[in-house]
């Protein structure tokens, strides 16, 4: 670690100076140039090999949830479902960042087709998450469990503090389905008339599709049945959708950034963790938590994801954040990780005390100065 002279003394580099220092090093890098350019070929027919894989899978939990001979296997077999749930997910992600398909018709098509599981409409959550690409671990702009400070959070009204707490502690696994609900159902959340009318347009194919599917689901199985085979799949989906998309960027030792302090290459490069999983499960995942390649170069196809990220890797030593998958991890996550501290700009817990109100500009400056 790097030694800061102060007067006589040698004063160790702060976490945060020490990410600040990296971050300066990667400017001026064209990170997406040291991918090769093969990993941006698309291959329409391997994406639907991972489209229909990821059908199957939240098919056969629905099996299981008709076929287990006790409610209490309802849960598991939710998770399956939900597994696959999220990985078709995954295969829309590819179809928002035009990797799926070479035809922006088809990715649009697969797209909506693929969050019909989750009641997700995809345009909804299309231009939402193009924002948290733009803006990854941006204090101000990201739209991805953007945390705030304590001071702020004391302001909130009970029911926004209440959704704030649970979502980051207890009820994490609810994170995302709050956010597709305020996400994905809100188009006044766009200020383009473009962007609104194709929200308007995804969401009316969802509301269609449930309008047919619901009744026909309390016909055949009663109202048990939009229970079993919609709401516990859905919770499903979610529990991975959170788990997944909260891992990625969130961590005690990643810090949000706001103003000069935030560069466009470290949010791609250093705020970023992948995580590594089973075979298995990077393959239902469609390599999702392969993510830091993701976001130097969203164009590049999931399949292709370890090959730019050992090229990534290669040519940028000691500058990706890589970890097995642990339970710890997102117990810690979920533990700790709750406020925004301005003096460090890193998380607090909700327990601690101290922070001021998250002047981002302000504070981050006076700690790199």
């Amino acid at each position: 670690m790097l030694q800061l002279v102060v007067g006589n003394e040698q004063k160790p580099e702060t976490p945060l100076e020490e990410l600040l220092r990296r971050s300066r090093e990667l400017e001026g890098v064209r990170l997406a140039d040291i991918i090769p350019r093969s990993c941006f070929t698309i291959n329409s027919a391997r994406g639907l090999v991972g489209f229909f894989a990821s059908y199957a899978l939240w098919a056969a939990g629905l099996a299981l949830i008709a076929y287990s001979p006790h409610w209490l296997l309802w849960l598991p077999a939710s998770l399956v479902a939900g597994l696959g749930g999220w990985g078709l997910h995954c295969i829309a992600h590819d179809c928002g960042h035009g990797s799926f398909s070479s035809s922006r018709r088809f990715n649009y098509a697969i797209g909506h087709i693929a969050l019909l599981p989750m009641l997700y409409p995809f345009h909804g959550w299309r231009h939402v998450h193009n924002l948290h690409h733009a803006n990854t671990n941006n204090l101000e702009k990201d739209t991805d469990w953007r945390p705030v400070g304590r001071a702020m959070y004391e302001r909130m009204p009970l029911k926004d503090k209440s959704i704030y707490f649970g979502t980051r502690s207890i009820f994490f696994w609810l994170g995302t389905a709050h956010y597709e609900l305020i996400s994905g159902f809100r188009t006044n959340m766009f200020p383009g008339r473009k962007e609104r009318e194709e929200v308007r347009r995804s969401i009316l194919f969802v509301v269609l599709v449930a309008l047919v599917a619901f009744p026909l689901v309390v016909h055949f199985t009663g109202w048990l049945g939009l229970v079993k085979f919609v709401l516990l799949p859905w919770l499903g989906m979610h529990a991975w959708f959170s788990a997944t998309t909260l891992m990625h960027h969130t961590s005690e030792d990643v810090p949000f950034l706001g103003g000069k302090q935030w560069t466009r290459n470290a949010s791609k490069l250093l705020l970023t963790t992948d995580y590594k999983y089973s075979a298995l499960l990077h393959f239902f995942t469609h390599n999702i938590s392969i993510h830091t390649a993701h976001h130097v170069a969203p164009k590049v196809p999931f399949y292709n994801l370890p090959q730019a990220n050992a090229a990534l890797r290669a040519a940028l030593p000691g500058m990706m954040r890589e970890k097995p998958f642990s339970w710890r991890e997102l117990y810690t996550a979920v533990r700790r990780c709750h406020l925004y501290n301005p003096q460090t700009g890193f998380y607090s817990p909700f327990g601690e005390d101290g922070g001021s109100p998250p002047l981002a500009d302000k504070a981050l400056d006076r700690g790199a100065s």
